[in-house]
């Protein structure tokens, strides 16, 4: 597995983070991985060195002032096994556009990517970047962005939003005794009309309850 240095916001990167600062929404839009090496100051970099594939983030969580930005990349374009060392998370910048916000190189620490001829091959990444105060963070995640089995699993164990199968068959069981013994306080059980009378006016009728349905001709409460 590759060993990425740190992971450094570049300087439109950082520009965002200030305009984020004092209100404006941080999105992030996508990530990339790249094959290319840099002897500069990486702040500088606008785009990644050599571009290999860009991905979907699939999950985005905070810790405090921390973002933890979630993508799955997948070998399905790769026709030839490729070596990658960076990493790049990008976002969208109210005046620019897409930038590029941050960037990481494992020089020769990085992986190797099989061709997809050698079967499906996948790797999900976090990048754990700092938002500050930013009241307003998010990510574009597709509905058809992979998910990750640990997020899964996470989502699904979430008590928070889910109840066990147990507590569903119970919550049922409660609710169907609720509607029978509501059932049960009343005559025949809500088949018949129980009325035998039928009224075609209100003539000479004082009505203290309900409503008269004229067109069923009929009292109705």
């Amino acid at each position: 597995m590759a060993l990425y240095g740190q992971m450094v916001i570049t300087d439109l990167g950082r520009r965002l983070y200030a305009k984020a600062q004092t209100g404006s929404p941080l999105v992030f839009t996508k990530m990339g991985i790249g094959s290319g090496s840099y002897s500069g100051d990486p702040r500088s970099l606008t785009e990644l060195v050599r571009p290999i594939g860009y991905f979907e983030i699939n999950s985005i969580t905070a810790t405090g002032d921390t973002a933890h930005v979630k993508g799955v990349f997948s070998n399905m374009e790769i026709t030839q096994t490729t070596y990658s060392c960076e990493l790049g998370l990008y976002a969208n910048d109210p005046d620019y556009g897409e930038i590029l916000y941050a960037y990481a190189n494992a020089g020769s620490n990085g992986d190797y990517i099989p061709a997809i001829a050698a079967g499906p091959f996948s790797r999900e990444f976090q990048i754990n970047v700092v938002v500050g105060s930013a009241t307003e963070v998010t990510a574009t995640i597709p509905s058809t962005a992979f998910v990750a089995v640990s997020d899964f699993d996470e989502h699904v164990n979430n008590k928070d939003i889910h109840i066990t199968r147990g507590e569903f068959e119970t919550a049922i069981s409660s609710l169907r005794n609720e509607v029978q013994l509501i059932k049960s306080t009343f005559p025949d059980s809500f088949t018949h009309n129980l009325f035998s009378k039928v009224f075609t006016t209100l003539d000479g009728v004082v009505l203290t309850r309900g409503y008269f349905n004229e067109a069923q001709a009929r009292l109705e409460v």
